[in-house]
């Protein structure tokens, strides 16, 4: 069955404590920019990609970054003409044509997003042609229900979904001084304070640290049990993921901002982290992940994802409870009432996500918030 027409749907993104909150980033060292990520994310637009077989059948992918707009640009002036006309099994064929011809001006970034958009678009799309999850035609589960951890900024949050583990965001970086590494161990303390003693607690500095500021922190926090630190410095500073590695007792975590398989093999075969964490809307979608998934294999690596929704949790059902133990789940909606692109998000309950069995990924286009132009939750 071949591909008919693809197109890429936008829906604006709202504000949320992602964007609007005191969190520790690249551009935290830049008064202008410190107290809110939104200050120079700019406007944050979802998307997803529409694939259309030749029978009618729809396939929907989400894409990664927040940039639907840019998103839209490139799936329009080049990609989308070059996945009309493929079966619709094709996905290594389709990422590696597009990953090529896209070489001269991408290479990872929006690019790599609007392939592992198509990507998902297509795996969905197969599914629902088969009258299969996604999950099967990777394998089958592995597993049942998946432990998630639960990602956010108010630790007390958790017992709405029955998850005692928690991943925070350290507000302050280098910039900050002695108040913002006080202003860290304080967030650090409560969040202790609140889960217990047994449950692990990890901590999301987005990029946000440096080698020196990360040793410093760490000296003053390891007392609190830090479970992992994740993405302390930029993503291309490969040599400063091993030196902290080296010198801290806990484990380093990263990969949310890789888009490319070379990238991956740095990280994992350089030695650069403990747990490795390709987000499934840009680092190639179920294709893009198979491989990487291998790799850490190989190396016996750990690999969480990042982020969330159901082709996150779907491709991670098939992957071993050694491999991946657990599964994040980012609380998108806390502190909004904001709708999603997408039907059915799953959700934990008691501490669990369960995957249905419907078709591809379980899920449809919102078609109300496109048709209304309604703002949805922040993700990216």
């Amino acid at each position: 069955m071949r591909v008919r027409e693809v197109k890429c749907h936008t829906a604006p993104m709202s504000g949320s404590w992602l964007s609007e909150s005191v969190i520790a980033n690249p551009m935290s060292g830049y008064a202008e920019y410190w107290e809110k990520r939104s200050s120079w994310f700019g406007p944050m637009t979802a998307a997803v990609i529409e694939v259309v077989l030749e029978d009618g059948t729809r396939g929907f992918g989400f894409v990664g970054c927040g940039k639907g707009l840019a998103a839209r640009a490139v799936l329009e002036e080049q990609m989308g003409r070059m996945v009309v006309g493929k079966s619709v099994f094709d996905t290594a064929l389709v990422q590696e044509q597009l990953y090529r011809a896209s070489l001269f001006y991408g290479r990872g970034g929006v690019t790599q997003a609007v392939i592992s958009g198509i990507d998902l678009a297509l795996w969905d799309a197969q599914g629902k042609l088969l009258g299969q999850p996604v999950y099967e035609l990777t394998g089958g589960a592995a597993r049942g229900p998946l432990r998630a951890y639960y990602t956010g900024y108010d630790p007390e949050a958790l017992a709405a979904y029955g998850i005692r583990d928690m991943k925070i965001a350290v507000p302050y970086g280098p910039a900050h001084g002695e108040f913002g590494m006080q202003k860290n161990e304080d967030a650090v303390a409560r969040a202790r304070e609140v889960l217990g003693p047994e449950a692990f607690l990890a901590l999301d500095i987005y990029m946000g640290w440096d080698v020196p500021y990360t040793l410093r922190m760490y000296d003053r926090i390891e007392k609190y049990g830090i479970a992992w630190l994740e993405e302390p410095v930029v993503p291309d500073d490969y040599a400063g993921y091993r030196e902290i590695r080296r010198r801290v007792n806990t484990m380093v975590t990263g990969g949310e901002h890789e888009y490319t398989f070379e990238g991956f093999r740095r990280l994992i075969e350089e030695g650069c982290v403990d747990i490795v964490q390709p987000d499934i809307y840009r680092a190639g979608g179920i294709t893009g992940l198979k491989k990487i998934a291998a790799l850490a294999a190989a190396h016996h690596t750990k690999l969480i994802c990042h982020g969330i929704g159901a082709a996150t949790y779907h491709f991670e059902s098939g992957l071993d409870f050694a491999m991946t133990p657990f599964v994040e789940y980012v609380d998108i909606y806390r502190g909004t009432t904001q709708d999603w692109v997408l039907t059915g998000d799953p959700r934990p309950v008691g501490g669990l996500i369960s995957l249905g069995n419907g078709p591809g990924f379980g899920y449809s286009l919102d078609e109300r918030v496109f048709a209304e132009g309604l703002p949805v939750a922040t993700i990216w």
